[in-house]
């Protein structure tokens, strides 16, 4: 909520018999505020005196040194007017009033604001702890000044300046954007000629430390008056308050003095709420005619609206120019909105239709295939929708795969037809006076030469008999070459027939009879390798061998039972295993009398230490043993059975 400060002045001019006092008010035209604004409304004596810089000057009787400017040098003001702002390049800077009658007392206000550190000139703010304004009063004619306050940029308040040189502030900080301070005129203050001044008494050069100051206000407290009625409401005997607006008002202030006698009323004050009847220039539809296109548009003539403004686009950004850029379609609608906000809060938005119409387009590639064994294909173009607003000519531009992928490592042709071409991808770009477009077309290849073959086997033992399958697609002239001392030419697709006796690779050499230059090969290798038994473990195994011909002959296997075992530790017949010739695999059972089974094992020779497989000893007596082996022919089997004696002493 903002505060505004209204002064109406009691104005002493004389007092004889039943004289009035005169009470004028300002400001004298209607004032309009945002609503939910407070508005002071002070009654002062002997004056309230406010001062600004909006004419560009200094006022009247008021004194200044060092470098100053009356404009906007650092950013626009409080209240977008010009403001005097202090610089250090002439001398310290500082701005004096002129004498003024505060003999009853009152308050000083007004708006200050230090430039940020590290700034440019001549808006570079102060850092040190003694380069702040401290504000003072002389109550004899300026040959002495007394500290009233001083600000320092660190961004408080201080009772004078402290004259030391520690950093204090560094970037932004309380004081470095415009803000309103109030300050008691002190009692030694207190006289009919005093006047103030705001002074910068150090800083670091002719460069810096730069500070503004504006909308002085010096509201002497009233004397003589004893009590002003606002309107013969409630708000009697105060001498200021503040009203929150909601709706247009008016005040209007009675004088009394202290016995009650009515001295005059004031002009009506009225205050008036802004409404919101903001109007601003913007454009309402935009055309692009390229998804690469961005249009620039911009909100102007903001009238009938407090500023300053503030604006919020659909896009996020927040001047009042933007750049509206298309979704990357070559056809769309877009809708483009911006909300204007003015100091009172009052929004107004509208919208910007953006249409995207590319004209130009790339209406038909053609493609001319080319010939397998020569580059005979060729490309053309037709574009429709240039543009040509300026005599430029449209632009017609050919890549290959290579330079389309890579520039500069292919080929290119700036033409609508590009001839002699083999068989690829192509790409078109056309471009004209708004946009570019690009397009692509493959060139096939008209029927090319495929030489194809199969044969009836790919190896074998010598002496090999292989059948060749003649596959080949678009061509009627063949050349064999066996490698095997036959080779010749043929004019027709049958089986051919041959024998090997070494490995060999065979060409097929495919061609038209138009052009036997346009050919194709094919190759298919034949081998030819020592053919036996390649099984170790075969009676005829053959190491020479690398092609086995399934004549290997493998052993059968042979099992030798002992029939006692004697388990004593003598390390003589301690174990029932058996002697097996050929096997890979034994598996052996034993069962006691009762055909239990109180051993089985598998491997490749098991034996039974006459202990059951919890490892409890055997009685002595006959038992039963079952057998099966498997053999190194995986078809061999051989079972058995019978009975053992175990004998222990």
């Amino acid at each position: 909520m903002k505060n505004l400060l209204l002064i109406l002045s009691f104005i002493s001019i004389g007092i004889m018999g039943n004289a009035q006092f005169c009470i004028p008010v300002s400001p004298e035209d209607t004032t309009y505020v945002c609503p939910g604004d407070s508005v002071l409304i002070s009654a002062n004596t002997p004056g309230a005196l406010d001062y600004d810089f909006d004419n560009g000057a200094l006022p009247s009787d008021w004194s200044l040194t060092g470098t100053s400017f009356f404009s906007q040098p650092c950013g626009p003001g409080i209240d977008t007017t010009a403001y005097y702002w202090a610089a250090t390049s002439a001398a310290t800077p500082q701005i004096t009033t002129a004498d003024l009658n505060v003999s009853c007392g009152g308050v000083i206000t007004f708006d200050m604001k230090y430039a940020v550190q590290s700034g440019s000139s001549p808006c570079e703010g102060p850092d040190l702890a003694n380069e702040g304004v401290e504000l003072q009063y002389s109550v004899n004619g300026g040959v002495t000044w007394i500290p009233i306050v001083y600000y320092s940029p660190g961004g408080y308040e201080l009772p004078s300046n402290p004259f030391t040189t520690g950093s204090v502030a560094s970037g932004t900080t309380p004081y470095t954007s415009w803000s309103n301070f109030t300050t008691a005129i002190p009692a030694g203050a207190l006289s009919g000629s005093t006047r103030f001044r705001w002074i910068q008494e150090v800083s670091s050069g002719t460069c810096c430390d730069n500070w503004g100051i504006d909308n002085i206000y010096i509201d002497a407290d009233e004397c003589p008056i004893g009590y002003v009625d606002w309107d013969g409401d409630a708000l009697e005997d105060s001498l200021s308050f503040w009203h929150v607006v909601t709706a247009d008002t008016f005040f209007v202030a009675d004088a009394y003095d202290t016995t009650g006698f009515y001295y005059c009323s004031s002009d009506t004050i009225w205050i008036n709420l802004y409404q919101n009847t903001m109007t601003f220039d913007l454009v309402d539809t935009v055309f692009a005619y390229c998804p690469t296109d961005s249009i620039p548009v911009e909100v102007t003539n903001v009238q009938f609206a407090p500023g300053p403004y503030s604006y919020q686009w659909s896009t996020g950004a927040t001047t009042a120019d933007e750049i509206l850029g298309t979704n990357g379609n070559k056809w769309d609608t877009i809708t483009y909105s911006v909300d204007v906000t003015d100091v009172c809060g009052y929004v107004s938005s509208q919208d910007v239709i953006m249409v995207v119409n590319q004209l130009l387009m790339i209406d038909t590639l053609i493609q001319y295939p080319t010939n397998a064994c020569s580059n005979t294909g060729a490309v053309s173009a037709f574009p429709v929708g240039i543009v040509d607003t300026s005599g430029y000519l449209a632009f017609y531009h050919w890549d290959d795969q290579a330079n389309y992928n890579n520039n500069g490592s292919g080929s290119f042709y700036d033409a609508s037809v590009w001839p002699d071409l083999s068989s690829g991808w192509y790409y078109f770009t056309i471009s004209d006076d708004l946009c570019s477009e690009t397009d692509s077309v493959f060139v096939e290849m008209d029927n090319p030469p495929m030489a194809d073959f199969s044969a009836s086997t790919t190896q074998g033992c010598s002496p090999l008999d292989v059948t060749f399958t003649n596959n080949s697609e678009n061509t009627d002239m063949f050349y064999w070459d066996f490698d095997n001392g036959n080779s010749f030419t043929v004019n027709n697709m049958n089986d051919q027939d041959q024998t090997f006796t070494n490995t060999s690779t065979v060409m097929l050499v495919a061609s038209t009879s138009a052009d036997p230059s346009c050919a194709d090969t094919a190759y298919v290798t034949i081998t030819v390798a020592p053919c036996g038994c390649t099984d170790p473990n075969a009676t005829n195994y053959n190491p020479a061998a690398t092609i086995d011909d399934g004549s290997c002959i493998l052993p059968i296997p042979t099992v030798i039972v002992p029939n006692v075992i004697t388990p004593n530790g003598d390390e003589v017949n301690d174990i029932f295993e058996l002697t097996v010739t050929n096997s890979t695999e034994i598996e052996l059972t034993i069962l006691n009398r009762w055909g239990n089974v109180i051993f089985n094992e598998v491997g490749t020779n098991p034996g039974w230490d006459g202990k059951t497989q919890g490892g409890l000893e055997v009685e002595a007596g006959t038992y039963f043993y079952r057998y099966i082996v498997k053999g190194v022919d995986e078809n061999a089997t051989l079972e058995g059975q019978g009975f053992l004696q175990l004998l222990r002493d």
